[in-house]
């Protein structure tokens, strides 16, 4: 039986500082400190994760990526992930609540490719500058220690060259797509997080965005190979695993949490999309899903 996902907030980590909206630890130190941190779970914040040595495998929602050196790793708020590492990974795990940073930088947080959005890899595989990388975070990491005179507007400046550096690499994965297109898909993603539940319709989110739905559709295929719709039942289907996954909540439940007033039509759609009906798949090993 599946049991429920923890969920951590910055006060769960060792060491944390009460009223601090950022943390910082070194990898390896982590995993030491933090018994099971390795097993399946979510955040209420916002996490960049840097691997300079070691191997294994990172899971972020049903979605294994093998782990090398120089990579960063992105996960938003409710993104479940686990990984299996290697005796001889580092690296640097930096944590952060969202006011921490959009008090200074306002909306940036949600432009960033690697955030908030379920089609873009969390990943960044730095195959450029890897020293840049690794110099940024042992700096923020002296600063997170030190406790000097304005560390927190030190140790923010940090983290936006960081989050800055790693959004231009990340930027040349997407070149030849219109940059006006990019920032509808984000605005149609965010509609979608917030809507998917009880909005199901196209041509609700087309509308909400000044768009008809067929050019909502070209835009999607041009950026994402994908149609609006394909996005919207995506959705739809990672909340319903991660329910599936981690919560003890029947079939029939899950459905209704996810809007399906007919248990058999949530079946249905379940089983159309991933070939599988909901208690195959709840039964199934998770390296297997």
């Amino acid at each position: 039986m599946s049991s429920h996902v923890p969920i951590y907030q910055l006060q769960s980590f060792p060491h944390h500082e009460s009223n601090t909206l950022f943390y910082m630890t070194r990898l390896e130190k982590l995993v030491q400190e933090f018994k099971g941190i390795d097993q399946p779970h979510s955040h209420t914040f916002y996490l960049v994760m840097w691997l300079s040595a070691g191997s294994g495998v990172h899971t972020i929602d049903f979605k294994t990526y093998p782990i090398r050196p120089n990579q960063l790793y992105f996960l938003t708020p409710g993104q479940v992930h686990s990984w299996q590492l290697s005796p001889d990974a580092q690296g640097f795990n930096l944590f952060f609540e969202p006011n921490f940073f959009r008090n200074r930088f306002g909306s940036r947080l949600h432009q960033y490719p690697f955030y908030h959005s379920h089609q873009h890899l969390p990943l960044l595989e730095v195959t450029q500058q890897p020293d840049l990388f690794t110099n940024l975070f042992v700096h923020a990491y002296q600063e997170y220690e030190q406790h000097q005179p304005n560390r927190s507007d030190v140790f923010l400046s940090y983290l936006h060259i960081l989050l800055e550096s790693a959004a231009r690499l990340y930027d040349q994965q997407l070149t030849g797509i219109n940059s006006q297109y990019f920032s509808r898909i984000r605005q149609f993603e965010d509609l979608l997080e917030k809507q998917y539940v009880h909005v199901r319709s196209v041509a609700a989110y087309a509308d909400q965005l000044g768009l008809t739905p067929n050019h909502l559709n070209h835009i999607c295929k041009a950026v994402l190979g994908k149609t609006a719709s394909q996005l919207l039942h995506e959705r739809l289907l990672i909340e319903a695993q991660r329910l599936l996954t981690h919560t003890d909540q029947s079939v029939k439940e899950i459905g209704f949490l996810l809007g399906f007033e007919d248990p058999s039509y949530f079946v249905r759609f379940f089983k159309k999309h991933t070939s599988q009906t909901p208690n195959e798949f709840r039964q199934r090993p998770a390296t297997d899903r």
